[in-house]
């Protein structure tokens, strides 16, 4: 069924043509990501957020590319491979190759070859390639990810009830026919109950409710777009799981991204970026603190004589 919140109520959002590097960049825009952010505080939001890539960044950025972008692959990733001057070195005798001059030469070549390309490892294209083997060999993952639109970035403004906010998105997929958006993840766990924790610690809601959202404002016919998540774990036997966005799940999400964009154009507009004061119903900033459930424990000693 149709959103029955009014917050949003127009958009003028459009396809960005801007490159990953320029999307990024545009940081006066709210997303997905930095409502997540401003959950935290505003004032955390509002100090500038020095993300540092890591190998489980790095790896999710490549399996994305491999999976929903293959075209693109070879242009943004590059296999570092050393096993053949490895095993060649080794034959000439060296216990150590990788600290011979010959070795640094060659990775130096290679370096120059790879330019500003990302390096993976072979070991890693291989367990992508296994991941996505496994997934497509799966009928309705495939037909999930079939004939739709991949990493397509949107910006531009939403009405709400509290006046015009800037905003972007980039769903993984859209499938305009059947009326959906699906997000790839991987994970450690993608069992039913490791992904729900995953999914609820790291506020998959917000963005499952806001894409759905913003696609049917965008949309203009009041029809419903579903949001799945298709979660693979990254060893073998790579498993995954589809997860369908429930009315409780995006009702959370919903609930959340409304108060927090609400949050953002007070902020905004007062030029006030208070910390987790903000959260806090006494005007003095000062919590009632107390000892959470699970350590409310009865505490009992026994006078044996021995």
């Amino acid at each position: 069924m149709p959103i029955d919140s009014k917050f949003i109520i127009s958009a003028n959002i459009t396809e960005s043509k801007a490159d990953d590097k320029t999307y990024h960049e545009h940081k006066e825009f709210m997303s997905a990501s930095a409502l997540k952010r401003l959950k935290i505080s505003p004032a955390h939001y509002r100090e500038e957020e020095k993300i540092e890539e890591t190998d489980a960044m790095r790896f999710g950025s490549a399996y994305h590319c491999y999976v929903l972008e293959p075209d693109k692959f070879d242009d943004e990733f590059f296999v570092f491979d050393d096993s053949v001057i490895c095993e060649i070195l080794l034959g000439e005798g060296y216990k150590s190759p990788r600290s011979t001059n010959k070795y640094k030469e060659w990775a130096e070549v290679e370096m120059q070859k790879m330019g500003v390309r990302t390096n993976i490892s072979k070991q890693e294209l291989a367990t992508i390639q296994a991941m996505s083997a496994r997934l497509h060999s799966h009928p309705y993952a495939k037909t999930l990810l079939k004939d739709g639109r991949n990493e397509v970035g949107y910006m531009g403004t939403i009405m709400t009830e509290t006046g015009e906010i800037p905003i972007k998105f980039k769903p993984d997929h859209l499938n305009d026919k059947k009326r959906i958006v699906v997000d790839l993840k991987t994970c450690i766990d993608a069992s039913i109950d490791g992904f729900s924790r995953h999914a609820a610690d790291l506020d998959y809601h917000i963005q499952a409710a806001l894409y759905a959202d913003l696609m049917e404002v965008i949309s203009g016919d009041d029809r419903q777009w579903d949001f799945y998540f298709i979660a693979q774990e990254k060893k073998a036997p790579y498993a995954f799981n589809i997860f369908e966005a429930s009315p409780q799940f995006l009702g959370q999400g919903r609930h959340e991204y409304e108060t927090l964009l609400t949050l953002w154009k007070y902020c905004n507009d007062n030029d006030r970026w208070d910390g987790y004061q903000v959260w806090c119903e006494s005007r003095f900033g000062i919590y009632n603190l107390q000892l959470p459930p699970w350590c409310m424990k009865e505490i009992k000693f026994y006078k044996h004589k021995i």
